[in-house]
Order: structure tokens, then C-alpha cells, then sequence
């Protein structure tokens, strides 16, 4: 029997953790999952807030606001778990050229800094740092220790039920029910599952349009001898008291290799930096590098599915992760129970393009063989569909019609195969099966097997011979024209088809899919088409999808794929 969870969090980094806090204080029953990697860009974060940051002095986005949220809830936490991980602390910024002091008066004459907590003139300890030009102090401004927090989080959870660690198949694992999700692995239903899982280089197949631009950071642990700071000191990059002279320093940012491993170059990037306003002697004590989470708005984005709201995302806290997770998952909070309304500037379907095709989803450092460029063509999806059989379907080959409906595409291929060849039609429909035979007598073709079967029973119907031998698999989704429109093709029958089909179909061999978006249950069928269809290996598939209206959620949609030779 399968656990019944209102909400399941995948994903035990600041997003999943802090959404499951919030989602438990309102009574929700959570369950947050974890592959428990050991190196993330939560662990090894540093968890700074900062008021004011970057070379052009930039307050932070929404910071009072956040600021106010994330004070409240992490001394609310510490509350409850008896652990000590958050600490309210000034942050000393020192100027690095003769333009910072002179762009710094410019925003404070502008208020733009009004509400935030500022000192002019702060304390600088010769004797440590090289400040010839100064700099200022900011006082609302805070330190989480992000390991601490999430260990103590996990902890909570373990005594609570509400923590598994698994590492999910997402294109496998998860399967999609009227009433929520089912995750198989772990025997448990959730209304809805979250996906809180920060970067992966592995696109996730149900929000694959989802545009992150994920950057790697590289932070050092330091010894420093003699420096006895213990304010954040920023310049150019920043430098964050752990005690016992122990300091962590960073951050480099990498946007193309995005890997988890340290380089000579990070490490003498943030040495040097730090060189230029450190005087003591620094020993390095640990180098980390992960891949941030950064969404191309360089905000957060959380939203449900368009097409199946069972599944929801919260994900691109980026190096702000400490700031922005209170707030957006209280937010999100309200958005899962009550049904309000999401933020326009994290609002997940404002930021993504929903046509854009699904990417790879074995990664970028694959060698993926290109694909066919799309050619605009003009004539209708089923005669698109044909030509494309016409290419490779030859006389004695064998094909299968996987939805024979009323015999067009059966009759089709019989003609294409001749008398050599076989051709198995199978409907669930004995109705479709009956218009279909008739069809064939009229057109004196006897090289039809007719098979009364769903179309997921393909690898059992199909006589074993015949297997890997198949030429051409043919699709056509929705109901039969002119029967019952209650009886239809549904997802999960069909994504099993499809992959017993490309195992079925021989090298060379094609598929076919035309999708129908306009009943019910049909823009869900073709999204799922997708997600299934981009797990397959590019190595060994080609994959092409042409839409009768490009740009457009609705209209039907044909899906050709072959297998490589």
C-alpha cells in the first residue's frame, strides 16, 4: 500500500528545505527527497546577505523586504531545532578604485540606499587591510551557515517522517495520476511533487523549457594567522569569518564549465584578488567548487506545470539563495494552498517559452550528432507523416499501425509493403477493427494481421520473429473518428508504447507520432509525448517535431523518429 503525502519536495538544498518548512507550519503533509550528493552549491555556499553588492554598488533586489523575511524565519527555525546556524553581522565594503567612493555619494545623494542600515566612516584595521580609499560598513546584513541550517532542517524531517534519501529517475520514476503524482521507488502518491533540485546537468524531462543559465563557483577555505576580522569584508570578492582565524573566501563565476571541480584558476583568481587588500599571510586550507542555480532573469522563478499543475518547480535562487529563499517560499506557500496569485517577476510561466524542444537529456558534454534542420513545409501533418514512411518503408518490410482507428494508415502501409510484406493493426476499439477489415477487403489487401490489443501490449502482441525487424511504427493519438470520444489514448499507455516501440523498430526504422491537442487530456498526451521522447539516446535516435501552428500551445503536432543505423 503507498504512502499518501499532500506534498513531495525533491530536493534537500535551501529551496526544498525552506518550501518544506512553510508548507509543515501550515499543516501540509511534506515528504522531502534527496539524492544526498556530497557536493552542492548549497553545502559549500557561504550564505552571505548583503545589502549592497557588486562593482557598480547595486542595492539588492526587493532587499528590505527579504531581508525582514529571512531574519524572522531563520530565528524561527533555530527555535525549533536548538541549532545555531544564523547570525545577524555588519559587512565591511572597501572601495577598489577612484570611482567606487564617488558612485557610492551619487546613490546615497539619490536615496537610493534610504532604509538601509549604513556607516560612513567604519573602523579599518591598518594592520590587515590595505584601504587607502576607504570604504563603509552595512549593518542589515546577516551570515547563514548553509550546511548547519540543512543538516538540522534534515534532522527535524527524519523525526518527523518527512525525509527520504533516493535518487529519482525523473523521466522514469514519476508517473502522473488524476489525482497528483506517483513515485514509484519510493511507493508514495503526493497531490503534488515540487521539483527543488537546483542545477542538474541532466535537463529534467517535465520543465526541460525552463531556461536556467547555471554558473560555477569556486570558494577557498583559508588560515589566516593574525587576522582577527570578524565583519564580511567585500572587495572585489569576499572574505567570511568562520573563527579560529579560519575564513572562507570567494566567488569565482564560470558560465561554461559547469562541473564541479576545482581549478588552479579559481584559486589564484580569488588569491590574487585577495592579495590586493589583505596583509597577513593566507594559507589555503580547502578549495570547493559547485554550479549555481541562476535563472536567466537572474531571479527566482516558481510556478506549476501549465499542462499538468500536479507538478510544480522552485529553483534559481542563485548566489542569493539565503535572501530570496524565505521569502519565495512563504510566497510559493501561499500560491500551493490558497490558489493566490504568483509574482509577475518569479512568475515561472512568464519566464518560459513552452514550444521551445526539449534539449538533450544526457547532458552538454555528450557528443550529440546533429539533428536534421527543420524545413518549413506547407503540406498536412498526415501527409508529412507518410512521406517521411515513404523514405524508408520498402516492399516485404514489416510495419506496425499502433492505432488503426478506421484503417487509413493500416491500408497505407499495406500498399507500401505488398503482398511480401506484413503489416500488424492493432486498436483497443474492436469497433475500429471491424471498419478497418472492411476497408482492407475493398482494397483486395490480405497482408494485414488485425490484433484486438491496446497499443502499450505492443512487445506482447507482436510475434516475437518479428521483433527488431519492425520498419515503421505508426501513431495517431486522440479517439476514433466518428466512434466513442470517451475512449482515448492516454499517456501513460502510450509513453509505454513508445518505448517498447523503439526497441521493436529495426536500425533505419521510423516512428510516427501525430498528436491531437484539442480534446481532453490531448495537450497533456503530447507533452508527455515529449518528455519520453527527449529520454531517448541521441547517439542512437534522431528526433523531429513539427507543429501545424508554430508558436502556438494548441494544434496538432507530428513527432518523427529514427533510429540511427
Amino acid at each position: 500500500m503507498s504512502a499518501h503525502f499532500d506534498f513531495i519536495l525533491l530536493g534537500q538544498g535551501l529551496a526544498g528545505t525552506t518550501l518544506a518548512w512553510y508548507l509543515k507550519w501550515l499543516g501540509a503533509t511534506v515528504l522531502v527527497v534527496d539524492r544526498e550528493a556530497e557536493v552542492t552549491s548549497s553545502k559549500i555556499a557561504a550564505g552571505l546577505i548583503t545589502p549592497i553588492t557588486g562593482q557598480k554598488l547595486n542595492r539588492t533586489w526587493r532587499q528590505a523586504e527579504l531581508w525582514a523575511e529571512a531574519l524572522s524565519f531563520y530565528e524561527r527555525i533555530q527555535a525549533e531545532t536548538g541549532v545555531h546556524f544564523f547570525r545577524q553581522t555588519p559587512m565591511l565594503r572597501l572601495f577598489a578604485n577612484d570611482l567606487e567612493p564617488v558612485v557610492f555619494q551619487r546613490r546615497l545623494a539619490a536615496k537610493e540606499f534610504d532604509g538601509c542600515s549604513l556607516l560612513q566612516s567604519p573602523v579599518i584595521n591598518d594592520e590587515w587591510f590595505l584601504a587607502e580609499r576607504s570604504g563603509f560598513e552595512m549593518h542589515d546584513a546577516g551570515q547563514l551557515d548553509v550546511r548547519q541550517y540543512l543538516a538540522a532542517s534534515r534532522q527535524q524531517f527524519q523525526r518527523d517522517g518527512g525525509y527520504r534519501a533516493c535518487d529519482i529517475d525523473l523521466s522514469r520514476d514519476l508517473l502522473p495520476t488524476p489525482e497528483g503524482v506517483f513515485v514509484e521507488p519510493l511507493a508514495a502518491h503526493a497531490s503534488k511533487l515540487i521539483f527543488c533540485q537546483g542545477f542538474d546537468p541532466i535537463p529534467n524531462p517535465w520543465f526541460h523549457q525552463v531556461r536556467l543559465k547555471p554558473a560555477k563557483g569556486e570558494i577557498l577555505t583559508l588560515r589566516i594567522p593574525g587576522l582577527d576580522e570578524t565583519r564580511v569584508v567585500h572587495r572585489g570578492v569576499w572574505l567570511a569569518p568562520l573563527g579560529n582565524h579560519l575564513f572562507k573566501a570567494g566567488a569565482t563565476y564560470d558560465w561554461h564549465r559547469l562541473d564541479q571541480h576545482p581549478t588552479d584558476k579559481g584559486r589564484t583568481e580569488i588569491l590574487d584578488r585577495l592579495a590586493e587588500f589583505v596583509r597577513c599571510p593566507i594559507e589555503v586550507v580547502d578549495h570547493q567548487a559547485a554550479v549555481r542555480p541562476v535563472h536567466r532573469n537572474q531571479y527566482p522563478v516558481l510556478g506549476l506545470h501549465p499542462v499538468l499543475p500536479q507538478f510544480g518547480y522552485f529553483n534559481g535562487l542563485g548566489s542569493k539563495g539565503s535572501l530570496h529563499a524565505p521569502f519565495f517560499a512563504r510566497h510559493f506557500t501561499n500560491v500551493l494552498r490558497s490558489g493566490s496569485a504568483i509574482d509577475p517577476e518569479v512568475d515561472l510561466n512568464r519566464k518560459t517559452d513552452w514550444t521551445n524542444p526539449p534539449p538533450s537529456p544526457h547532458g552538454e558534454d555528450r557528443p550529440i550528432p546533429p539533428r536534421k534542420p527543420q524545413q518549413k513545409n506547407s503540406l498536412p501533418l498526415t501527409q508529412q507523416a507518410q512521406a517521411a514512411i515513404r523514405e524508408v518503408l520498402q516492399v516485404g518490410d514489416i510495419a506496425i499501425d499502433a492505432t488503426t482507428g478506421n484503417g487509413y494508415d493500416t491500408l497505407f502501409l499495406a500498399n507500401l509493403v505488398g503482398p511480401r510484406g506484413t503489416v500488424y493493426a492493432l486498436d483497443i476499439q474492436q469497433a475500429a477493427l471491424d471498419s478497418t477489415a472492411i476497408r482492407l477487403d475493398a482494397a483486395n489487401q490480405t497482408n494485414v494481421t488485425l490484433i484486438h490489443a491496446d497499443h502499450a501490449d505492443l512487445e506482447r502482441v507482436i510475434p516475437r520473429e518479428a521483433h527488431h525487424k519492425i520498419a515503421v511504427v505508426m501513431f495517431n493519438l486522440g479517439y476514433l473518428p466518428g466512434g466513442d470520444k470517451q475512449v482515448l489514448t492516454h499517456s501513460d499507455s502510450t509513453c509505454r508504447a513508445l518505448r517498447q516501440a523503439a526497441d521493436l523498430i529495426k536500425p533505419g526504422g521510423v516512428i510516427t507520432i501525430l498528436a491531437y491537442t484539442g480534446h481532453d487530456g490531448g495537450l497533456a498526451e503530447a507533452h508527455a509525448v515529449e518528455i519520453i521522447l527527449a529520454e531517448f539516446d541521441p547517439l542512437q535516435f534522431e528526433r523531429t517535431t513539427v507543429e501545424s501552428q508554430p508558436g502556438r500551445t494548441l494544434g496538432p503536432r507530428l513527432f518523427l523518429v529514427t533510429k540511427r543505423p
